[in-house]
């Protein structure tokens, strides 16, 4: 077979600065064209993503023409020399693509199972529904993520879904940082609210805060607390941080961390859970979704919606030193299953399978 040629397109670049699928694609199609076999570009107009700033070099002027024409043009003329098509969201304008496979990934069914979460007019639902049903292939990025997909749309067959992890590449940081951290400290990532779980959490933590006054909470990013949030930490106020951070800092805090807490009622993989396993920090995860894939034997695990639970389960964690050494060996073992070169080459082994099968839309 000929060097299998892969086209990556705008969406996600346009719609993230960091993030994690944006770091999904950029570190794949960095791992694809480290080998001989497949040939990956990616094209963007007003490129806002700091990752593939390093790819474009420089930023790429916006159109002078609307969206609309630049989708037909994309979907009708410059796709045409690849084989794969490979959309980065689910914008369903390469459904109109004539001469290629076209294959998308499903991140998480999010939008589909919380949808009071989202406006009535958001998009997702309806234009991932199109894609799902037109791509010639699905790449899930979890056993969980497919069998959602499987149970909300169960005519869809399951050979046309192949489930490949993503990765993480963060490494330990104890280098000085621009952010200050207290010497002992629990952290949350990311954003806080609905499925996110936090207020459960903090109601669950703050009696350990409260007995231990050396102890604090740190939350880095998902911007600063709201009212209600500000009430639930009002007692234990000066020992709850929020910052935000740089991936630089964010590795430094969980390098630091006494633990990693993830108490989300639902993910689609969660990066955040390989993150701390890279940076040696011990993770105390929910039990739901795709967490216990992900964490395997490495992580303590609780009932999400078990205040009780989730306080024993983390004091459990940051007041045994043995414990938390034995979860970062295990941590160092899980992550080695989720590197970029293996998820490439199954990526890879992926467009090969597509391409030897007939028209699947």
């Amino acid at each position: 077979m000929d060097r299998i040629k892969v086209y990556y397109d705008y969406q996600i670049m346009q719609m993230q600065k960091y993030g994690g699928i944006s770091r999904y694609f950029y570190e794949l199609l960095t791992h694809i064209n480290e080998g001989t076999q497949v040939h990956a570009d990616a094209f963007c107009f007003g490129n806002k993503n700091s990752y593939f700033e390093k790819y474009f070099n420089k930023r790429i002027d916006e159109p002078k023409r609307g969206m609309g024409f630049i989708n037909r043009f994309l979907a009708t003329k410059k796709v045409k020399k690849y084989d794969i098509v490979h959309p980065t969201y689910y914008n369903p304008y390469l459904l109109n693509c004539k001469h290629n496979k076209l294959v998308i990934t499903v991140y998480d069914m999010i939008h589909e199972i919380f949808p009071d979460m989202f406006s009535q007019d958001d998009p997702t639902v309806e234009n991932k529904k199109k894609m799902l049903y037109g791509a010639d292939h699905i790449i899930a990025i979890s056993e969980n993520t497919k069998n959602d997909i499987l149970n909300l749309y169960p005519d869809i067959n399951p050979d046309k879904i192949t489930v490949i992890y993503i990765g993480s590449n963060m490494m330990p940081n104890v280098e000085k940082v621009n952010i200050k951290l207290p010497e002992r400290f629990i952290l949350f990532v990311g954003n806080r609210g609905a499925y996110k779980n936090f207020n459960t959490f903090m109601r669950s933590v703050k009696p350990i805060l409260l007995e231990d006054p050396n102890l604090n909470l740190v939350c880095l990013g998902g911007g600063s607390f709201n009212e209600e949030e500000k009430e639930l930490i009002a007692e234990v106020s000066n020992q709850v941080i929020q910052m935000n951070a740089f991936d630089s800092e964010l590795a430094y805090a969980y390098s630091k961390a006494l633990c990693f807490v993830f108490p989300s009622m639902y993910e689609g993989f969660g990066i955040p859970t390989l993150e701390a396993f890279g940076c040696d920090c011990p993770v105390v995860l929910s039990n739901s979704s795709s967490l216990p894939e992900v964490g395997g034997d490495a992580a303590i695990y609780f009932d999400p919606n078990n205040e009780v639970d989730i306080c024993d389960k983390v004091k459990q964690v940051i007041y045994d030193e043995d414990l938390r050494e034995k979860m970062i060996e295990k941590g160092r073992a899980q992550l080695a299953k989720f590197s970029w070169d293996k998820i490439a080459t199954e990526t890879i082994d992926c467009y090969k399978k597509v391409l030897s099968k007939g028209d699947n839309r």
